[in-house]
């Protein structure tokens, strides 16, 4: 069924425009599974049935424009956009981190954040909150968005490579070395911050 599933995907034009709106509204919509979707490409790239250039574009494309449509909505509804972000406990607590670490390291976080969960909705609007200058943003934004599409995808790709006869392990094996990616980071991150607090 899986690879019933893969196949018609992967033969299928609207694959494209597919991972272009995942990866558009993902940035405001966190429940879109834009990973997901990249990792799927990137090991139907591996068996021939969609292009991995093609793959890489459309999701960089779209982190792009969606990364863009974050910033102005906080920007130009920061009141409103403050309050949907930080609702609960963990989303004011991503809404302080990410203008505490925007103050600390400025545009580079756009590049970083985007690999945590969760890091890339909050940094993006709080970027738009906090009137982070917008050519700055636009910079490591687009630099962002080429590496995650070509990094997120290529982990699929060599993935679908791996095992080549068996599409499910591929996705596992895919799946689980982004996720250990994003867990990575966050470790370091956590590991820094606790170096800091205890000086």
């Amino acid at each position: 069924m899986f690879d019933y599933l893969l196949d018609v995907l992967g033969n299928s034009w609207w694959a494209y425009p597919l991972i272009l709106f995942s990866c558009t509204f993902d940035a405001v919509l966190p429940i879109l599974p834009s990973e997901t979707a990249l990792l799927t490409g990137g090991i139907l790239a591996a068996d021939g049935s969609m292009l991995l250039a093609g793959v890489i574009a459309m999701a960089a494309i779209g982190a792009f424009a969606g990364d863009n449509i974050a910033y102005w909505i906080g920007h130009s509804a920061d009141d409103w956009a403050r309050r949907w972000i930080a609702r609960g406990d963990r989303g004011k607590r991503s809404l302080e981190w990410a203008h505490r670490e925007l103050e600390r390291h400025g545009g580079p976080l756009v590049i970083v954040a985007r690999f945590l969960p969760g890091g890339r909705t909050a940094t993006t609007i709080a970027c738009g909150v906090l009137d982070f200058p917008y050519r700055q943003f636009l910079a490591y934004d687009a630099a962002g968005a080429v590496v995650w599409a070509t990094f997120t995808t290529l982990i699929g790709y060599l993935g679908g490579n791996a095992f080549a006869d068996n599409t499910i392990a591929a996705f596992a094996v895919s799946f689980g070395a982004a996720l250990a990616l994003a867990g990575a980071i966050e470790l370091i991150r956590w590991l820094r911050r606790r170096a800091v607090v205890s000086r």
